[in-house]
């Protein structure tokens, strides 16, 4: 991994060139920070191919709120993680920031689950629905075909007319089962039209509910990202005034020694 130590220092005419042996590294996702973007012209980090780094701040996983210079290249030639600025985040809000996210994904993961499945549920009811459709369109044929063959039936004697009336009863009973058949599936595809629109339904309105829950881990996530930034201006601030203290301690120590000596 390419870094400084925590005794190097960014300011000076001299750039700090950086580069390593190593596959460059990933470059984290990033959130859009005003007060921390553009080229790092200030801070004299060049990356690999000699020019300045690209300021980012990282929006991922237990580095999120972390600052950090990326080659600036675009492209298949782009070298990848030059320098974090920013050291690592206390362990109990890495902790934090780690819970969050694995919320996040969970819910992603979730979603994506849902969308496989009502995608499969529209799958099968689609192929219902045709297998449905077949059976109905070769119902009608049959039908048809037996209204046709009924009406092309030659007269015959009087001889034949027990017989035409037994087999046009017959005719009539099958007939009457075919249309009874007929409509037991019309009746089973409407219902299958009924429960295609309530999946259907039933999945958009979920995929909403998942959609709105994301938003609102995000803006969970942005708003600790933003109390974590406080945090740690305030505990800047407040080193800062620990090194004044100690300097002034240090100087009136200083002071007495001296005066003992005199004194001497």
């Amino acid at each position: 991994m390419v870094s400084w130590s925590d005794s190097e220092s960014t300011e000076g005419s001299a750039a700090q060139y950086i580069s390593s042996d190593d596959s460059p590294l990933k470059i984290p996702a990033t959130i859009d920070e005003p007060s921390f973007e553009g080229l790092a012209d200030d801070l004299n980090v060049i990356c690999e191919h000699g020019n300045p780094g690209r300021k980012y701040v990282a929006f991922e996983g237990i580095s999120t709120g972390r600052r950090f210079i990326a080659c600036a290249t675009e492209g298949v030639g782009n070298c990848g993680l030059v320098q974090w600025v920013d050291e690592h985040l206390p362990e109990h809000l890495q902790n934090a920031i780690h819970k969050l996210w694995l919320m996040y994904e969970h819910s992603q993961h979730d979603n994506k689950m849902a969308c496989l499945e009502h995608s499969s549920t529209v799958h099968n009811l689609t192929q219902q629905k045709k297998e449905l459709q077949e059976t109905y369109e070769k119902l009608v044929e049959d039908v048809n075909n037996l209204l046709d063959y009924k009406d092309s039936q030659p007269e015959v004697n009087q001889k034949n007319d027990a017989e035409n009336i037994s087999v046009s009863v017959e005719s009539s009973m099958t007939k009457d089962a075919e249309i009874k058949k007929l409509k037991v599936v019309v009746d089973q595809l409407k219902q299958i039209h009924v429960a295609q629109a309530s999946v259907i339904r039933n999945l958009k309105f979920n995929h909403l509910k998942e959609k709105e829950k994301l938003s609102s881990d995000k803006r969970m996530l942005e708003i600790c990202y933003a109390d974590l930034k406080k945090e740690k201006d305030d505990l800047k601030k407040e080193k800062d005034k620990l090194d004044c203290c100690i300097a002034e301690l240090m100087k009136v120590d200083h002071g007495e020694e001296h005066s003992c000596f005199l004194h001497c």
